[in-house]
């Protein structure tokens, strides 16, 4: 959200309906303050929730908001204001991926969203390298997994059940990387990702982790030799 330090933003929810809030900034960060509130009441927001936002480059801010295991929130998309309702459909240009912190302050406990700014467009984003083995493509969909490398996943996913979104040639998938015995793997979205990727065994995937909660995915190819 280059160039915008505050105003006010249209909140559009996965039914189509706008929400007004107000966007602050405060100590670099932005911040989602009047109106917040009543977007987290009208879709049964919780803790754990994981909200995926899009910014159209003007005034209206596109929010999917997904459960605990990392699918879209059904009953987001039936969510209408308390009051008034609008629709405003814009093409979303820039993404940013927002986390709920609590704030203490005078003596009240009070929830903000900080929207996260993309990082640059270079090749300096942390990355590991991972070659797909039968067990993580091939088989039941439920039983796909990715063993993750597990030196990154100690740096950058410190939560033990941690949703993150997939993506890869403009598509997106959310996924949950969970840890189990000293190993981390991608569950939830991953046997989605690997149908419509069309990825296969053999194939090698470089992730890079390009904002706090996104991995974008590069696919090589395995060739067969005749």
């Amino acid at each position: 959200m280059k160039g915008k330090d505050s105003g006010d933003v249209h909140l559009k929810g996965p039914s189509g309906y706008c929400w007004p809030a107000r966007l602050t900034k405060e100590s670099g960060n932005l911040y989602l303050a009047r109106g917040w509130p009543a977007f987290v009441r009208d879709h049964g927001i919780q803790r754990g929730h994981f909200l995926l936002f899009r910014f159209d480059g003007e005034t209206t801010l596109k929010v999917k908001v997904f459960s605990g295991t990392a699918c879209e929130d059904k009953a987001a998309f039936g969510a209408k204001p308390s009051r008034g309702n609008g629709n405003d459909p814009r093409k979303p240009r820039e993404e940013l991926v927002a986390k709920v912190r609590e704030e203490d302050g005078s003596g009240h406990r009070a929830e903000k969203v900080v929207l996260q700014e993309p990082g640059p467009s270079t090749s300096t984003f942390p990355s590991f390298t991972k070659k797909l083995k039968a067990y993580s493509v091939v088989g039941r969909e439920r039983g796909k997994t990715l063993v993750i490398d597990s030196t990154f996943a100690k740096i950058h996913f410190v939560k033990p059940r941690m949703p993150i979104v997939l993506r890869w040639e403009d598509k997106e998938w959310p996924v949950i990387v969970t840890k189990s015995s000293e190993r981390y793997y991608l569950r939830g979205g991953w046997p989605k990702f690997v149908k419509e990727s069309k990825v296969q065994e053999g194939d090698t995937c470089k992730f890079e982790l390009v904002d706090r909660f996104v991995l974008r995915v590069h696919v090589l190819k395995c060739v067969e030799e005749e």
